[in-house]
């Protein structure tokens, strides 16, 4: 089956809250954590494998769900409700809309967390009770703009963007700037 999303504006991108992830952001990330390699990642809104290509590409093993279902992973997988998959370290672009929930089951059923976030996510008064609760490890920054819809015409291309990633056992959240891998 093709991705749903092939034929689609922009407009029904922001719908559906897809934003698939350029590989810099990906690798920003993995590059930053230098994970041993061999350890199994779940990505569980992989879309079309945008962020699994990556993380695969440094030796992980990646099981690959989403919701919705493409040509890439296990499609009709709700992460929100799926059972726990044993891994250890659960990586993903949220859905926006969906991401304190998306946050609050990971950490619970993973070691690492990582998560794509706005940068201003953690702003909100609403969601410092979500920080104050599960306090991350890290807030990652990234230097530029991440373009979400690879250049194509008619939607917001680019978005300010952190990482924000959960070590089980550190509380004490650091803060470090990612720059855009070369």
């Amino acid at each position: 089956m093709g991705s749903v999303l092939s034929n689609r504006s922009a407009k029904d991108r922001r719908e559906l809250d897809y934003y698939p992830t350029p590989p810099e952001v990906t690798h920003a990330l993995m590059d930053f954590l230098k994970l041993p390699r061999d350890l199994i990642v779940w990505e569980p809104a992989c879309g079309e494998g945008h962020m699994s290509k990556v993380i695969e590409s440094y030796g992980h093993e990646v099981i690959s769900t989403d919701i919705r279902y493409t040509d890439y992973g296990t499609g009709g997988v709700d992460y929100l409700t799926a059972k726990p998959v044993s891994c250890d370290a659960i990586i993903t672009n949220p859905p926006f809309k969906q991401s304190a929930e998306f946050i609050r089951k990971a950490i619970y059923e993973a070691p690492i967390v990582g998560m794509l976030l706005k940068s201003q996510y953690w702003h909100a008064a609403k969601r410092a009770d979500l920080f104050d609760k599960y306090p991350p490890a890290w807030v990652l920054p990234l230097t530029w703009r991440p373009d979400f819809l690879f250049g194509s015409k008619g939607g917001a291309p680019t978005m300010e963007c952190i990482w924000t990633v959960w070590e089980r056992g550190q509380t004490d959240t650091r803060y470090r700037i990612l720059s855009k891998p070369k």
